[in-house]
């Protein structure tokens, strides 16, 4: 595994066992969403899933093709904020709702001991799809409206 800074609070070994071909992707998924975010809210944010092999992410209950199993062109992680753990929902809505802020998919998930926000990034698309539901794919996700992405510039 590569020891590599991404950005200022974000290193590689975070986001697991990221291969070499996927570090552009967590690179700017750092860079657009994830450092900004932890500057907004001065806290550090804990990655608790980065990259996954094909079954690593079946051992986590993901979907089949999920971004997890990253390529060049795409990369997700989940992560909490610890003070904010019990209930992420301010964090979810600012990510939805800023267009400075890029993603691909944001996903306010709940689980048994306390809220997970899953974000990823792609270079081919952008939906800025917003679901909520609970980790691990127990439950049907409930869309919300996201802003558009402001243009870049």
């Amino acid at each position: 595994m590569l020891d590599l800074r991404l950005s200022e609070h974000f290193d590689l070994e975070e986001f697991g066992a990221v291969p070499p071909v996927c570090v552009y992707p967590y690179t700017k998924l750092c860079e657009v969403l994830l450092e900004p975010l932890r500057v907004h809210y001065n806290q550090p944010i804990i990655i608790t899933s980065g990259y996954r092999s094909p079954a690593e992410n079946l051992a986590a209950h993901g979907v089949a093709h999920s971004q997890h199993e990253a390529t060049a062109m795409y990369c997700a992680a989940d992560f909490y904020i610890p003070s904010m753990q019990a209930d992420l929902r301010p964090v979810f809505d600012l990510i939805r709702g800023s267009a400075g802020l890029q993603f691909d998919q944001v996903l306010l998930e709940h689980g048994e001991v306390g809220d997970i926000i899953h974000v990823s990034w792609s270079r081919a698309f952008n939906r800025r799809e917003a679901l909520e539901g609970e980790t691990a794919n127990r439950s049907a996700y409930v869309q919300f409206p996201s802003a558009p992405q402001a243009p870049e510039g």
